[in-house]
């Protein structure tokens, strides 16, 4: 039989990561694989979708309950979406000459004081209030905002 669409490119075997958790009379409880906010899993208690926010929050790798899960409470989760890895750069660690290496110039510095030429290829933007005391040389586009 035929079909409208591209063709399959991809095998449906991989299994979706999933996890149980037993009530013992708490709230919170440690989750497989961390997430970032709450829609990122589908909650079933007792058969039953969870909403998100109202029922259950996350943080990262834990999930809190707004009711208690009792020890005859069935729970299953499904991971819809998990976080593979996060990092946050340290305060004042990326500096003005390590975005250089962007297609365009962005410098969000107070005052230019040194020369700065925009070639013709470029692209650029500098975001404001900004004083000129060095020289702007520019053959492609400047936008100041």
């Amino acid at each position: 039989m035929g079909y409208l669409g591209n063709p399959v490119t991809q095998d449906f075997t991989s299994s979706t990561s999933v996890q149980s958790l037993t009530g013992d009379g708490s709230t919170a409880y440690s989750l497989s694989a961390s997430v970032a906010v709450p829609e990122d899993i589908a909650v079933l208690r007792n058969g039953v979708r969870q909403k998100p926010t109202t029922d259950y929050t996350v943080q990262g790798s834990q999930i809190t309950f707004t009711t208690a899960l009792a020890s005859s409470d069935s729970c299953f989760i499904i991971f819809l979406n998990s976080v593979v890895g996060i990092y946050l750069p340290g305060n004042d660690s990326i500096t003005a000459p390590m975005m250089t290496s962007f297609n365009g110039v962005y410098e969000n510095l107070a005052t230019i004081t040194s020369t700065v030429a925009v070639a013709a290829s470029d692209n650029a933007f500098l975001a404001g209030p900004v004083t000129f005391t060095g020289t702007v040389t520019v053959e492609g586009n400047l936008t100041v905002v």
